[in-house]
């Protein structure tokens, strides 16, 4: 990604550039699993692979997405630990991605987030190509001031007019949409799933109520969109 970070800060003015993208290379697990956020909570340069290579990052947002990672990936049972070596395994098989390069705050300005999709569309596409995913997982639904990261992808990034179907969940009384579009030749599932620091989902809260339940979706998620594609 070198080359391409260096065009993005070239083009654009940036006080905290934050790097991510394929998290290790060399243990890039097939079917690529690639994770979109929204931001990066953080006021300096920062590269977020190197530090979930390194260290697992921290925060709740990597503890679930290592979880998450193993549901895609692993048939097992829910894993409890995820102590920082237990994310560094995880994350090292995925590839995670913001849709806004500059670093913020904790809570993402939806409008700024819009705004950034549609100025820097070709970048964060050729991005989304160089890390070829099998499946894309946006963590992020609609806010009050701006749609899902699903939708910004489908709109701003792919600009397409996508054909949305459902997995329904097996734990909540929702469903869980997805649309597909070409990625280097392949039709790529992109699913719409809540952010990983989500408290409260339909009433439900903690591990044994919203945790645990989540991680059986992203399961059945992954069997129908990845397992019988295999």
């Amino acid at each position: 990604m070198k080359d391409l970070f260096d065009r993005w800060q070239q083009k654009y003015s940036f006080k905290a550039f934050i790097k991510d993208g394929i998290v290790d290379i060399e243990k890039y697990e097939k079917p690529h699993i690639l994770f979109v956020l929204r931001d990066m909570n953080c006021s300096v340069p920062n590269d977020l692979c190197e530090n979930l290579r390194t260290y697992g990052s921290g925060s709740k947002t990597w503890c679930n997405v290592g979880r998450w990672t193993k549901a895609l990936l692993d048939v097992e049972d829910y894993p409890y630990d995820m102590s920082p070596q237990k994310r560094i395994e995880q994350m090292r098989r995925v590839a995670v991605m913001n849709i806004k390069k500059e670093g913020g705050y904790a809570r993402a300005d939806g409008k700024a987030l819009v705004s950034y999709a549609k100025e820097q569309k070709d970048m964060i596409w050729e991005q989304i190509r160089r890390c070829d995913p099998d499946i894309i997982i946006c963590c992020g639904q609609g806010m009050k001031d701006a749609p899902s990261n699903a939708v910004i992808l489908e709109k701003e990034i792919f600009e397409i007019g996508a054909k949305w179907n459902k997995v329904p969940s097996c734990s909540f009384s929702r469903d869980w949409y997805y649309f597909y579009t070409e990625i280097n030749g392949k039709q790529v599932p992109v699913v719409s799933f809540c952010h990983p620091q989500v408290t409260n989902l339909c009433g439900r809260r903690g591990h044994e109520a919203l945790f645990k339940p989540l991680y059986k979706d992203l399961q059945l998620i992954g069997k129908k969109l990845i397992k019988e594609r295999e």
